[in-house]
């Protein structure tokens, strides 16, 4: 059966684009590539939620012990309002794992993702489980490393605004603060550099720090608006919790990764892949090279 009344039928010919159109840029490319991949980013956001199963319930049970323990050390009752902080939990959890990632699931997600954002074709079926099998060994590691520094960082937050309050606490949570802010926008590139390029682990990190101190002005941008999509997501769930649920469960995880890495690709062109291209040396090409998929 070729497509369901004709909305998943990927054999018919689109309309194609005219010669003579100028390229699209910056907002209206944006929603010209989200409209044309739309039913493949809610298939991706399924496969992506499926394959993120474990990193799903760490995430669950780091977030609502954090917000338990907050709630404990703020005297606050959770059993007289605990739909409110069941709901609280549910984002939590949810912002654990778009910050963190679940490892090699979210690299398969942003090598797909990374494809779209080029305007080039990829498989979502295959292209995602090659790509889990290719990045296994990095994105564990990378997922071990960002669920343990966002864990101490809750946990510094916490200790300094309830158990330790004095002046000098005041000075570690805000450098806490910056911290944490730092180590987001880092994520906007760390699985994306692993997912399109062949680093080494250290350089990943190394490559994501400098490309958010280079650019930090953009980044700071690329994170509010970030932010303003994950806060609206949450009004809708608050406001008509069915509409949450499909939002969050068909598209939210892919939407968001598009929109950082749309935000992102040129700077990660300009300062990773231009240099490399530039240097065609051999020991450039033990410490990264472009994935031919990606060429």
């Amino acid at each position: 059966m070729a497509g369901f009344f004709g909305f998943f039928d990927y054999t018919k010919p689109g309309k194609g684009i005219s010669k003579d159109e100028p390229p699209k840029m910056g907002v209206a490319l944006y929603f010209d590539i989200l409209l044309r991949r739309f039913w493949k980013l809610i298939s991706l956001n399924l496969l992506y939620l499926i394959a993120s199963v474990p990193a799903i319930v760490i995430a669950w049970f780091i977030s609502t012990y954090f917000v338990t323990w907050t709630a404990t050390l703020a005297g606050i009752d959770i059993t007289q309002t605990a739909t409110t902080w069941s709901m609280l939990s549910v984002f939590m959890t949810i912002i654990f794992l778009q910050v963190c990632g679940s490892g090699p699931a979210t690299a398969a997600m942003n090598y797909v993702l990374r494809k779209y954002v080029n305007d080039t074709h990829s498989w979502v079926w295959s292209d995602f489980i090659d790509n889990i099998k290719s990045n296994f060994k990095q994105g564990m590691g990378a997922y071990v490393v960002n669920v343990l520094a966002g864990f101490l960082l809750m946990f510094g937050f916490v200790f300094y605004t309830y158990i330790m309050q004095n002046s000098v606490a005041y000075i570690f949570k805000f450098i806490i603060i910056i911290i944490t802010i730092i180590f987001v926008m880092m994520q906007m590139y760390t699985y994306q550099m692993m997912a399109g390029f062949k680093l080494r682990f250290k350089h990943i990190y190394k490559n994501a720090f400098l490309l958010t101190a280079i650019k930090l002005p953009w980044n700071i941008l690329s994170l509010a608006v970030i932010i303003a999509m994950m806060y609206a997501v949450y009004y809708l769930a608050v406001s008509i919790p069915i509409a949450g649920i499909l939002v969050f469960g068909l598209l939210f995880f892919t939407l968001i990764n598009f929109t950082q890495i749309f935000m992102t690709n040129n700077i990660v062109k300009k300062y990773i892949l231009e240099p490399f291209l530039a240097q065609d040396t051999e020991n450039n090409k033990d410490d990264i090279e472009e994935s031919s998929a990606d060429a």
